[in-house]
């Protein structure tokens, strides 16, 4: 989203922005979404000005209003085949624009193989880039290579997939920040050859590295911020990878026995405000060395607790 910048409103003052830069409000959806109040007490603004500046932001940025019969045809016309045929049977088709995917698991269940081969089957389809944002330093090229080797056999097919991910190293959250407000104003300028996913593998690597939780609060509320616009701006998927935890607590049910029972509770992490932002949250499970179970842990769409069993090999994910 645009910067702030005098030149928006007549209101919008070059200390007036300056003010609202020491309040951490940047941009122009960080102005809009801001209580009334507290924009009032960092401009010395009256009521009615705020509310007119909020207007004429809305009206200058955001987006045109469609009816829910259109966005469903949009929706079935942009809808991204992962190519993991159970995987895409349990989503009802794919992944659909405009929608935020959360995949979590443990360590070593199999997140980042399940990315880059989604990556890889979706770059092999013609004029279709994938932006991926890696935080571990976990996306190799080799591996990437080595998937699509079983997909096709022709070098200039591999090779044109290949350019068309697009990878991002990323080691902290403002520089994640960064790149997604740069990556607007690049899918902006897309035409003929478009980013038909996103994918960021992943976010608490450098999410923790911001240990007050205030922090982190107002970290994931720009980065949900961002990710939701360009999700719906752009009508294309984003798949983010998170770890879960588990915590282990008494049985509500066995308070009146002698031997008190506990049961395990399973979370993702990044905390209760990141609980309710992706629209779809799988789980993936290991089952044995090759096998992974992928099941809906939360989601509008798709029937909660639906499941799906895929195949880790030199293949990627099948």
């Amino acid at each position: 989203m645009e910067q702030l910048n005098s030149n928006m409103h007549s209101q919008l003052s070059e200390s007036i922005i300056e003010r609202l830069r020491h309040k951490k409000i940047l941009t122009v959806i960080d102005f809009i979404i801001e209580d009334q109040d507290k924009l009032r007490a960092a401009t010395n603004l009256s009521f009615k000005e705020v509310i007119d500046i909020k207007k004429t932001l809305t009206n200058k940025f955001g987006g045109i209003i469609k009816r829910p019969s259109t966005l469903w045809k949009l929706e079935q016309l942009n809808t991204v085949r992962t190519r993991i045929r159970s995987l895409d049977d349990l989503l009802g088709g794919g992944l659909n624009p405009g929608q935020i995917y959360e995949v979590c698991g443990l360590s070593f269940s199999g997140k980042t193989q399940l990315c880059l081969t989604i990556a890889s089957n979706i770059a092999l389809f013609s004029n279709s880039l994938v932006r991926y944002i890696d935080t571990k330093g976990d996306f190799f090229a080799s591996r990437v290579d080595n998937i699509l080797r079983y997909r096709t056999k022709s070098k200039e097919e591999i090779n044109k997939a290949m350019e068309q991910i697009k990878i991002t190293l990323v080691r902290d959250y403002n520089k994640l920040l960064v790149i997604l407000q740069c990556m607007i104003n690049i899918l902006k300028q897309e035409s003929d050859i478009r980013t038909r996913a996103l994918i960021i593998d992943s976010l608490p690597g450098v999410i923790f590295k911001s240990s007050k939780e205030p922090e982190m609060n107002f970290i994931l509320n720009r980065l949900s911020n961002l990710c939701r616009f360009i999700a719906n701006e752009f009508n294309i998927p984003i798949i983010i990878v998170n770890l879960i935890t588990y915590w282990t607590q008494p049985n509500d049910k066995s308070s009146g026995s002698s031997t008190k029972e506990t049961q395990t509770l399973i979370n993702p992490t990044l905390g209760k405000y990141w609980l309710h932002i992706p629209n779809t949250r799988l789980l993936i499970e290991k089952l044995n060395d090759n096998y992974r179970r992928i099941s809906v842990w939360k989601s509008f769409q798709i029937k909660m607790d639906s499941i799906c069993n895929v195949k880790l090999n030199d293949a990627g994910v099948t």
